[in-house]
Order: structure tokens, then sequence, then C-alpha cells
């Protein structure tokens, strides 16, 4: 009964971790099926974000100013369509 309790566990502190990624459900469900493993990997991914063309640093795929560097993002500066 403990295990399913430190399970559940998993999953929030995973799920809170990656809505900060914006991984969101993904995360929860790695940290429900893998446990503590979850929540490393939760951890080490970089979720739904990418760098920023000026910067490096990392940022949501569909930002269009950089909260760091302050520079507009264009399908341009990034190379996709």
């Amino acid at each position: 009964m403990e295990w399913i309790l430190a399970l559940v566990i998993c999953a929030i502190i995973a799920s809170i971790l990656g809505s900060r990624k914006g991984m969101g459900t993904s995360s929860f469900f790695f940290g429900l099926i893998l446990g503590p493993l979850g929540i490393i990997l939760v951890l080490l991914s970089k979720g739904k974000r990418v760098a920023c063309p000026f910067c490096d640093k990392l940022i949501y795929m569909t930002s269009t100013v950089c909260p760091h560097c302050e520079k507009e993002i264009t399908d341009t500066n990034t190379g996709t369509k």
C-alpha cells in the first residue's frame, strides 16, 4: 500500500516539474509509472522548449519574444516553416 502512495507522490512531483517545461500530463504519467526514475527523466528533458537563436536560452516553441534577451522571434530566425 505504501508503494502506491509513493508512486502518486512521484507523479505529483513530476507533474509540477513537467508543467514548468510545458509537458503537463505526460510528466504525470512518467512519475506514476516510473516513480523516482520518472522524476529524473522529467528533470533531464527539455520539454517543449527550443533554444533562442540569439541568446541560446531555452524558450517555449510558441514564443514570439524571448523573455531573456527580449528579441522578437520569427520563422526566419529559427529556420522553421
